[in-house]
């Protein structure tokens, strides 16, 4: 018991060391193609504080947080994201675009961690399997981010399929039968 209690104090104390750890940049310049790059783990870091950061807390951070990431995303010359609402981003209800970002970033995160740049290709070819990853990727974002915000998100019936999904091992499966094929 006594184990128990320390593992759970130590995982609560590295969980609030990492969540401090990471500073949004600050004038950061993202013009030409190559100002992309020496972002990509500030992109990393930039993710996983948002999701791992209570969703009430930091609040002016979070936002500056949301708007270097989505700043990034949108010129960056090597990820691009697709982004189906009905059938595979189907839990934004109006009132949090946070759940948006983490998707987003999760997808980002995957692609840089796994230096799959290989999703721009795929997009272009419609071959599925940059899209499946990305949208595995975010999808497991939001869940992670959603359990651990709950309280104040929630509930939320479709990441609550996409949890019961998870759990019976059929979510990349779901996932590859709903994607957009365009």
């Amino acid at each position: 018991m006594k184990k128990l209690i320390a593992f759970f104090c130590a995982f609560l104390c590295c969980n609030m060391i990492f969540a401090q750890s990471f500073e949004v940049p600050k004038d950061y310049k993202l013009v030409a193609k190559e100002d992309y790059a020496p972002y990509e783990q500030d992109i990393v870091k930039c993710v996983d504080w948002l999701i791992n950061t209570p969703i009430d807390q930091e609040q002016e951070k979070r936002k500056e947080a949301n708007t270097f990431l989505i700043a990034w995303v949108s010129g960056s010359p090597t990820v691009h994201i697709v982004i189906d609402t009905d059938k595979i981003v189907n839990f934004l209800d109006g009132k949090n675009h946070d759940l948006l970002v983490v998707f987003i970033g999760g997808w980002v995160k995957k692609t840089i961690e796994t230096n799959n740049y290989q999703n721009t290709v795929a997009l272009a070819k419609s071959d599925t399997d940059g899209m499946i990853s990305g949208n595995l990727a975010g999808i497991e974002a939001v869940i992670e981010f959603y359990n651990k915000n709950k309280k104040v998100l929630g509930n939320n019936k479709n990441i609550e399929n996409y949890i019961k999904l998870q759990k019976q091992g059929k979510l990349k499966g779901f996932i590859a039968k709903n994607i957009n094929r365009k």
